[in-house]
């Protein structure tokens, strides 16, 4: 079922810079029910939460020639709360620790 829908994401967004229609392809559902599935879901308050460590993946598999910082900063993904209730970028090393974290068993 997602499989078909990255596909057609896939798509819509190799030459497009818009990333709304992929969005509104992929249900939020489909995210939670992997995460909760695979007890993946983050309990505890995190720098990159787990629901967007997903997205974080499944962009990654879209736009295989960009790097980890380049999807994040098209996703806005890059952005955490600091304690200052301030936001700032998200190191690299967040995004590598976010996705290995998350495994690859909610996308399998």
């Amino acid at each position: 079922m997602l499989a078909q829908e990255l596909v057609l994401a896939h798509e819509t967004i190799e030459d497009a810079t818009d990333y709304e229609s992929v969005v509104n392809a992929i249900q939020l559902e489909w995210i939670e029910q992997a995460l909760h599935d695979t007890s993946k879901a983050s309990i505890r308050r995190r720098r990159l939460p787990a629901q967007q460590a997903v997205w974080l993946v499944i962009w990654m598999g879209l736009q295989r020639n960009k790097s980890i910082k380049e999807v994040c900063s098209s996703l806005d993904l890059a952005l955490q709360p600091k304690p200052q209730d301030a936001w700032s970028r998200v190191a690299p090393s967040v995004l590598t620790d976010s996705r290995r974290r998350l495994d690859e068993a909610p996308l399998a």
